[in-house]
């Protein structure tokens, strides 16, 4: 008698606690569902509160030997785990990954569960969120991880188009993005060909049209697999598509300055001055291109004609500065033109020795380097009073160059014992590096 009441209460606590586990199926499902319904009033605070209380009973529901395989079950946890993630509160583990693995178990365990129709909404958000993550992980220069967060977002959109996406057509510009990013940080991740194999399709994307730097990263991965003739064509094919973007520019004008097909890079920017005549951009970069030829580098000697190159970078840097004055990085390049030969001169007369000859030619130079200086001199304070005025709202490289500007300023103004000057830019150094 004893054992059969054992026996019989033994199946009574199994059976009470299978019906508890659909107890808390159900449970979770109706705090998800005021959970929803709270957040579209909106009441955060009591949509926080139900998808806690969802949480715990979806948890002990999917744990639990008699609901584990229920794939209902999985589904709610998904829905609830990606519900979570629009919430502060709830998102610092960033629940919606669970939310997408308890999706896929979902899955596994009914395959028809695919075709439910609370699943594209679940998928998207989940896109999304994966979306965010990547670019947060990203901007943290965590490109390993930003990678699978952009490739778990693409797995769940699927391919282009898809219909059952039909209501979200966000999801296509998404998609792109992501696949966009996914190259991005492989190229940063140092796998250049599969940022090649993932960018190259996207360059005519009808959702990434003003991305000017799918053609950028491109052409740098191109670079580093040392394919030059591709490097070049991506950059002509971006500069077409984007003609004003200055960093596909300047990444064309570095490429013929590192192949040393420079003769190459000044007839293509004279064909572009006939078309444009007052492109102070142009008449900049052909300033840039005869510098480098006339005044090649440490190593390197300087042309025959260095005098007459020289002459050319000048009067292409007085045009440009001339056509639009206001500019500082065009004042910047003009002044530093005449410093840096300039200093260049300085050092070689600090070469010299003691001798008469060399006291002679000491002299000499001394009258072009000053010379220089003062040419320099104009530019450069221009360029100062343009790069100030921006204050905080210096882009791009324009942090560099104003602080090369403020460093010649400095010797120059040392060299002319100009001590209150030199301590207005001291002060100003110390400014800008804060």
């Amino acid at each position: 008698m004893n054992r059969k009441i054992l026996f019989l209460a033994t199946g009574m606590v199994l059976a009470t606690g299978s019906f508890a586990q659909k107890d808390k199926l159900r449970e979770a499902t109706k705090e998800l569902e005021k959970g929803q319904t709270e957040k579209v009033k909106p009441n955060e605070a009591a949509a926080v509160t139900a998808y806690q209380k969802a949480k715990e009973a979806i948890d002990a529901a999917t744990a639990h030997p008699d609901t584990k395989d229920n794939a209902k079950a999985w589904l709610t946890k998904a829905s609830i785990y990606i519900g979570m993630q629009e919430f502060q509160s709830l998102n610092a583990d960033q629940p919606y990954r669970e939310g997408v693995a308890a999706l896929k178990k979902a899955f596994e365990l009914d395959k028809k569960l695919e075709s439910d129709e609370q699943v594209p909404a679940m998928l998207a958000n989940g896109a999304f969120y994966a979306f965010n993550d990547g670019v947060r992980t990203y901007n943290n220069s965590e490109y390993n991880e930003a990678f699978d967060r952009f490739k778990a977002g693409a797995d769940l959109m699927g391919a282009d188009k898809d219909k059952k996406f039909i209501l979200w057509p966000a999801v296509d510009t998404i998609r792109a993005q992501t696949h966009m990013f996914m190259g991005y940080t492989a190229f940063y991740g140092e796998k250049y060909d599969q940022a090649i194999a993932i960018l190259e399709p996207l360059k005519n994307s009808p959702y990434l049209g003003d991305e000017s730097n799918i053609y950028l990263i491109l052409s740098m991965a191109y670079d580093k697999v040392g394919k030059k003739e591709q490097q070049l064509a991506v950059l002509q094919e971006g500069k077409k598509k984007f003609p004003a973007d200055k960093n596909l520019a300047n990444a064309e004008l570095n490429y013929y300055i590192n192949s040393g097909k420079l003769e190459d890079m000044v007839v293509k920017l004279d064909e572009a001055i006939t078309q444009e005549p007052n492109n102070p951009e142009l008449y900049l970069n052909k300033g840039i291109i005869f510098a480098g030829m006339a005044f090649p580098g440490k190593g390197a000697a300087a042309p025959a004609n260095s005098a007459e190159l020289g002459k050319k970078a000048e009067d292409a840097y007085l045009k440009a500065t001339s056509l639009e004055p206001g500019n500082a990085t065009y004042s910047y390049q003009l002044g530093a033109f005449y410093f840096n030969q300039a200093a260049d001169i300085n050092g070689r007369m600090n070469q010299l020795g003691t001798s008469k000859a060399d006291q002679a030619k000491y002299n000499e130079m001394l009258t072009q380097r000053n010379n220089l200086f003062e040419k320099a001199l104009p530019a450069l304070e221009k360029s100062k009073e343009g790069f100030a005025a921006k204050g905080s709202n210096l882009v791009g490289e324009e942090t560099k160059f104003y602080y090369n500007c403020l460093t010649a300023l400095k010797e120059i103004y040392v060299i002319m014992d100009q001590s209150e000057k030199v301590k207005a830019i001291k002060a100003a150094i110390e400014q800008l590096n804060r």
